[in-house]
């Protein structure tokens, strides 16, 4: 049995395609994203995504989901295809903060690296005294622009030890060729955390330290990995 998922409300057709998605794999069994992820070849992360209802995903992954959980690929296709058409006449939306020019030091939004980013690789953080998985490391990529970041996600588990005690997350991204860093330190907000973009077609590491009341408790690296 995986984690419990987040509800989502419907607020749009994204919104309401997720929540079908999220019936057509509960409809299959106790299929968890672990499962998923070992038949469709995509990570637990990006299907995690798919089914959350906060962007239309990518046709590959929706149909690779409705493959494994036995619904219609082409009725699929056909009602994804008309929400990305309707989602094509729907007016820019801007990002929340000026916008930057791609470069080492952006901020991953301002920057315009979100609307295509996809996550390359993750790592779960446990806190090891415990036993006790407490979030993800993401390394984020945008091959659009050619940049990464360090993203860092935090589980129930997080969300119950920052309601009793001072939680702060520090995310960094190390680009390999010349060692240069991006990181960003602050309290743990129930939500994402990321840093500031490297710009790189070579080799880069996300990590992620979890401070407890001031203590180092855990930390985690994605591998090495080559974007681009």
């Amino acid at each position: 049995m995986g984690r419990p998922e987040k509800p989502i409300e419907i607020i749009d057709e994204v919104a309401a395609f997720a929540i079908e998605l999220r019936a057509l794999k509960a409809a299959h069994g106790s299929l968890t994203y672990r499962d998923l992820a070992a038949r469709t070849h995509y990570s637990r992360t990006t299907l995690a995504e798919a089914t959350a209802g906060k962007k239309l995903p990518s046709l590959p992954v929706v149909l690779a989901i409705v493959r494994v959980c036995g619904g219609d690929p082409g009725l699929w296709q056909a009602r994804w295809e008309k929400m990305r058409q309707r989602a094509a006449n729907v007016p820019i939306l801007l990002p929340a903060l000026p916008e930057q020019e791609v470069a080492d030091g952006a901020e991953p939004e301002a920057a315009g690296c979100g609307t295509d980013a996809a996550t390359a690789i993750a790592r779960k953080i446990a806190w090891p005294e415990r036993r006790l998985n407490l979030g993800q490391v993401e390394l984020r990529y945008s091959a659009r622009q050619g940049a990464a970041w360090a993203r860092f996600e935090g589980y129930g588990s997080l969300d119950h030890l920052a309601g009793q005690r001072e939680v702060e997350i520090e995310v960094e991204i190390v680009r390999e060729s010349d060692d240069r860093r991006c990181a960003a330190r602050e309290a743990y907000c129930f939500d994402y955390h990321w840093c500031d973009i490297l710009l790189s077609s070579a080799r880069l590491r996300a990590a992620a330290r979890i401070v407890v009341d001031g203590n180092l408790v855990a930390e985690g690296s994605t591998p090495w990995f080559a974007v681009g």
